[in-house]
Formats: structure tokens, C-alpha cells, sequence
């Protein structure tokens, strides 16, 4: 098992098993996760090993290269004044090599004294190593083989799944939809919910929308034909657009804000600096908010309490302008006190 991968941390193996193309389990022991990483490193070993990020895996598993000794050069003299010297190389055979004497006045004297020569060993080994060129190899001119080509593919396509990650990761993409997800699983994001649905209906109901033309997308009489509306902004100077829309926000905005403010239950009293101070979680409480307003829902819009002070018209036009009737606002408003009633459990325990 490769020291390298056993001297990293278990997130960054699980990073590393990203980056070869290998999908870990966050919750397997690191041996696991080690040994199933360096089995898929050998298996691709052809295309990983050029990858920069697995080069110290790969670097410590080869051999290291260990320069061999130079050749010898052994001096020998003869009794008849030839001086041989033999080179000692791997895998060659002894070559003596003759150097004779330029002067004759040594070759003519046999009985003087032999005198050992010494010579280089550079010029000689440099001479008798030199090797015959080698043919050129076949494989290079092979096409390269079917697992070759499913290791660059591999390879390809990892690379471009790690771009399509970088790409999702440096857009924002994941942090608006995490800052998305807190808020809508929150008190808040549940009552803000049930009010853009309120108020889609209401709109549809006290601002209609025109007809303009028709708008053709294909070619020829068989294309499709897509019909363009705009809202009629001119109702937004008569009444009937704003006695309902004011209806709507007393009954369901004004009014329950008040109650919600004076009435807050979520109100905690808290020391600092050594004095008692009241702290409330929430402005406006959404448990009393959403009593008062199911409570107004119901004797306006249900019993009609006060319609003839409000006017019968606009009192029909907010009742049935809502998804459901004004039973759909009472089940908007019960599943927002369920909500509050969970969080506050919830931070008792």
C-alpha cells in the first residue's frame, strides 16, 4: 500500500478519488478508501500518471535509477616492453588494446626496467562503448490499441465532467439555492408562501389582462400561434381595483400585523451587561398573526360580517378571487401555525 496515499487525510483522499474518476462513500474507513484509490490508480495507471496531481503516487513507485561503476581501466606490462591495457565493461568482452612505444630506443633495450603506463580511461571508454544504432521500433508506427482509446476516452470525459463541476461551482448556482432553501424552511418562507399566492389571485381578479395580437413562431400557415396579453393598467386609477386590493390587506395584512406586534408570544427576557432585557425572536409573531387573520377570514369572507359596511361587491370579488375561495386562506393559515408551533418545540428542545 502506497505511503503517499496513507499520509493523506480522508477528505483529501475523497478528493483525490474525485479528481481520478472513482465516486467514494463519505462514510467508508479510510483504509477502505486508500485501498480502493491505489486499486484504481494501478488499473489506470496509463491515463492518471500524466495527471500533475497523482505525479507523487506514481514517482514513488518507480525504481530509482542507480548510475552505474565506468569501466576499469587495468594497466598491464609485458616482459617484452608491450604495454596492454583491458576495459571492463557490462556485458562487453575484454578488449586489450596494444600501444607500442614511439622511440625505439625503449623497444631496442628489453633489459631495462619495465615501467607501468598509465592511461586514461575517458578517451578509451568513449571509443569502445560506442554502440551500432538501433533499428526503430515497430510499435511506434502501430495505432494505438483499444484500451488505449477507452483510457483517453476516460479520460475525456472526466475531464469534462470536472469542467461542468468548476463551471456549477464558480457560478453562485449552489450558494443561491442553499440561501434559497433557509429561507423557505423557515416560519417566514411558509407565510410568505401562502401571501404571493393570495396575491396572484387577487390580481388576476382586479387587474385583468388584455388581449394584444398573436404572435407567430414558425414558418408558413402550419407554425404555432402564441397569443401576447398585457395587463390593463388603467384599472389601477378606478375603484374597482382598490377597494378589494385594501380589503384584502386589512383583512390579511394590517389588522394581523397589529395583533402580531402587541400580542408577541415570542418575547424572551434575556441579561446583559447584568440587566433584564425583553428580546423578541420575531417582530411581527406568526402564531398570533396567523390566528387573527384566520379569524377575520372567516367572519368577513365566510360569515359576512360587515359586508354591508364594506360593500357586498368587493367582499365576493376578495372571496372568490383567492385559490380555493376564502377555505384556502383558512388552510394557508393553519399550516403557518403548525410552522410556528414546530420551530417553537423545536427551540424549547
Amino acid at each position: 500500500m502506497s505511503s503517499w496515499l496513507q499520509r493523506q487525510r480522508k477528505q483529501a483522499l475523497i478528493d483525490l478519488s474525485h479528481e481520478a474518476g472513482l465516486r467514494q462513500d463519505e462514510d467508508a474507513r479510510k483504509d477502505e478508501i486508500v485501498e480502493a484509490l491505489e486499486t484504481h490508480l494501478q488499473q489506470n495507471a496509463t491515463r492518471l500518471s500524466r495527471n500533475p496531481t497523482f505525479e507523487p503516487y506514481y514517482g514513488t513507485r518507480r525504481t530509482p535509477y542507480k548510475p552505474r561503476s565506468s569501466s576499469a581501466m587495468v594497466g598491464v606490462t609485458s616482459d617484452d616492453g608491450e604495454v596492454k591495457s583491458v576495459v571492463k565493461g557490462r556485458g562487453r568482452r575484454s578488449t586489450a588494446v596494444k600501444q607500442e612505444f614511439g622511440d625505439d630506443t625503449g623497444a631496442s633495450s628489453p633489459a631495462g626496467p619495465s615501467t607501468s603506463a598509465l592511461i586514461r580511461t575517458e578517451p578509451a571508454t568513449t571509443t569502445l562503448t560506442k554502440r551500432t544504432p538501433g533499428r526503430p521500433r515497430r510499435d511506434a508506427q502501430l495505432p494505438p490499441s483499444p484500451a488505449d482509446i477507452a483510457n483517453l476516452a476516460e479520460y475525456e470525459t472526466t475531464q469534462l465532467y470536472a469542467g461542468l463541476n468548476d463551471f456549477y461551482s464558480v457560478s453562485g448556482i449552489p450558494e443561491t439555492l442553499d440561501r434559497v432553501r433557509e429561507t423557505c424552511s423557515s416560519v417566514t418562507g411558509v407565510q410568505m408562501t401562502f401571501q404571493l399566492l393570495e396575491a396572484t389571485g387577487l390580481q388576476r381578479a382586479t387587474l385583468p389582462w388584455i388581449y394584444l395580437a398573436d404572435l407567430k413562431l414558425g414558418r408558413g400557415l402550419s407554425g404555432p400561434i402564441v397569443p401576447i396579453y398585457y395587463p390593463d393598467l388603467f384599472r389601477l386609477l378606478t375603484a374597482e381595483f382598490w377597494l378589494p386590493t385594501l380589503l384584502y390587506a386589512t383583512t390579511s395584512i394590517f389588522v394581523p400585523s397589529l395583533f402580531a406586534y402587541f400580542f408577541n408570544l415570542t418575547m424572551r427576557d434575556v441579561r446583559r451587561h447584568g440587566a433584564r432585557v425583553s428580546v423578541a425572536r420575531y417582530t411581527v409573531d406568526p402564531l398570533t398573526f396567523n390566528v387573527v387573520k384566520a379569524l377575520l377570514t372567516y367572519m368577513v369572507y365566510g360569515q359576512l360580517l360587515g359586508a354591508n359596511i364594506l360593500g357586498l361587491e368587493n367582499v365576493a370579488t376578495v372571496r372568490h378571487a383567492m385559490f380555493g375561495g376564502h377555505q384556502g386562506v383558512l388552510v394557508g393559515c393553519y399550516v403557518c401555525i403548525l410552522a410556528s408551533v414546530y420551530e417553537a418545540a423545536q427551540r424549547k428542545t
